[in-house]
């Protein structure tokens, strides 16, 4: 019987060790965050902290640090903000005795402030840069992106930069030099997406050579 109850013991143990997610290694998280921190692309950081929060080792300091640090990036980049204020509302909860809390409780009302001014901007008038950027901020990124595609104005160098790495722009496919014949080329165009170039009109900027927008479904 005893024999017995220690087996018991044991297998429970085992299985209570099982069902509990190590930690992140913390060397390794906090290069992780360094990386991500120091990436200047928003987008690239979005998907860098999307990854790193799928992970299921987190510990809730390192989940916490890391909601701080895509408030902080999104604030920065006036990116998202709504986004932003959630996540300052997922570590109030997880730890309202932070001793960034009260500064997090700051932050809230200040992005708050901006998106509602963003939404009067949207309610009027606006040249397409001032609307994209404000589509933006308030966490729209997909319908600037189709705004600017369907208007065929060519998008500032910042903005540019933001729409490549989010992969609604990409680099102009090669040509094949071989020659065709009118059957070949006719059914080419059937089965290649057509290319449409970010810039259209005027002298072409430095900044936007060879971009196309990418074969995106959602802007399509």
């Amino acid at each position: 019987m005893r024999r017995l109850i220690v087996s018991l013991g044991l297998v429970m143990g085992l299985a209570a060790c099982a069902t509990v997610p190590a930690e992140m290694d913390p060397k390794l998280f906090q290069a992780e965050r360094s990386n991500i921190e120091a990436n200047p692309s928003i987008a690239a950081s979005e998907t860098a902290l999307a990854s790193m929060f799928a992970r299921t080792d987190l510990s809730e300091d390192q989940r916490i640090d890391l909601l701080y640090l895509r408030a902080d990036k999104r604030w920065e980049a006036k990116y998202n903000l709504p986004g932003a204020i959630e996540d300052l509302d997922q570590v109030l909860i997880l730890r309202p005795e932070d001793t960034r809390a009260a500064a997090a409780e700051r932050r809230k009302v200040f992005a708050a402030t901006e998106i509602e001014n963003a939404q009067r901007r949207l309610a009027r008038l606006q040249n397409l840069p001032d609307w994209f950027d404000d589509k933006v901020l308030i966490g729209d990124l997909a319908a600037g992106a189709e705004r600017y595609r369907d208007a065929g104005l060519t998008p500032n160098d910042a903005q540019l930069y933001l729409l490549r790495e989010s992969g609604y722009v990409c680099a102009a496919p090669e040509i094949e030099s071989e020659e065709e014949t009118p059957e070949e080329a006719a059914d080419a165009a059937q089965t290649v997406p057509a290319i449409i170039p970010v810039h259209r009109h005027g002298p072409e900027p430095d900044y936007v050579a060879g971009a196309v927008w990418c074969s995106d479904p959602s802007l399509s």
